[in-house]
């Protein structure tokens, strides 16, 4: 999932209710698979104590995109990793279509 990106930001309240998917999608993230697969990530974890402000992921990908995904968006963490596979797999195929 982390091969096609270089950088991960993730904010949230640990003790909100509405983390879950930020929380699952961190997770994932964090995994010794992912991390193996692009040791080069940057992925930076930022905690706040207000219980109020929304969960935000921002993924940066090899070719400047980004996205920011908001605990507004009511995406589950399966949904938020579905997202980036989708556009990592798009990438990795570019890149293969380009050294051919």
């Amino acid at each position: 999932m982390l091969k096609q990106v270089t950088n991960v930001r993730v904010s949230f309240c640990p003790f909100s209710r509405n983390t879950t998917s930020t929380k699952v999608f961190l997770n994932r993230v964090l995994s010794k698979e992912n991390n193996a697969a692009n040791p080069s990530c940057k992925i930076d974890v930022v905690t706040t104590n207000f219980a109020k402000d929304p969960s935000t992921i921002d993924v940066t990908f090899k070719d400047g995109k980004k996205f920011h995904i908001s605990s507004t968006a009511k995406l589950s963490g399966d949904d938020i990793i579905a997202q980036v596979q989708k556009y990592s797999k798009r990438l990795s195929q570019q890149e293969d279509l380009q050294g051919q």
